[in-house]
């Protein structure tokens, strides 16, 4: 027999996989909607970008709100239209770090200048806090690029990159000539 403490667990329990169902759906259209805009800003590199979605995976829990997971999948997007290396970690990777950080000790003024770097190239249309990017760019800017190289590559994720694309000459349903799609070869009937 369920007692009521069984049931608060089991309602706790569906109620935060309904949240992560939820936000995963979210971010599924998201990242489709980034390819699709990413195809129209790079017509040449489209093929490309339509097999680029194993790319797009959150990796942080902050890229359940939109306009950060939509940082994150047009950066890496635009990596791939430009035939660079997608696993170095993002500018929306970056300034997720840089929050938890401030969450437990006061940013250095470095990493300050880091975060707001990040936040105005991840985030242009967000307002900026805080104080002005440009005053900590003037005191510390070659430590700013040090740290954004770190923060870069530690947050890299090793196996965000392209691997082989197969392809079956159909996008979305539609027959597409891509030039990742194998020949399908029509197998005769044998006759006796």
């Amino acid at each position: 027999m369920a007692t009521s403490a069984h049931c608060e667990v089991l309602s706790t329990l569906l109620r935060t996989t309904t949240v992560v169902l939820d936000t995963l759906d979210a971010c599924l259209w998201w990242a489709e909607d980034e390819i699709s805009q990413a195809m129209n800003r790079h017509p040449d590199h489209a093929d490309t970008l339509f097999h680029s979605f194993l790319l797009l995976t959150p990796t942080h829990t902050l890229m359940g709100t939109e306009f950060v997971f939509r940082s994150h999948c047009r950066e890496l997007l635009e990596r791939v239209a430009a035939g660079e290396d997608t696993r170095s970690g993002t500018a929306a990777e970056v300034c997720c770090a840089c929050h938890d950080i401030s969450l437990v000790t006061p940013l250095s003024s470095p990493a300050t200048g880091l975060y707001f770097r990040m936040w105005s190239h991840a985030f242009p249309d967000q307002p900026m806090f805080g104080s002005s990017l440009a005053h900590h760019e003037a005191l510390e800017g070659s430590t700013i690029d040090d740290l954004e190289a770190i923060a870069r590559r530690k947050l890299g994720v090793s196996h965000r990159k392209l691997g082989e694309i197969e392809c079956v000459g159909r996008h979305h349903g539609q027959a597409v000539r891509c030039p990742y799609a194998h020949p399908i070869q029509e197998t005769l009937p044998l006759t006796p």
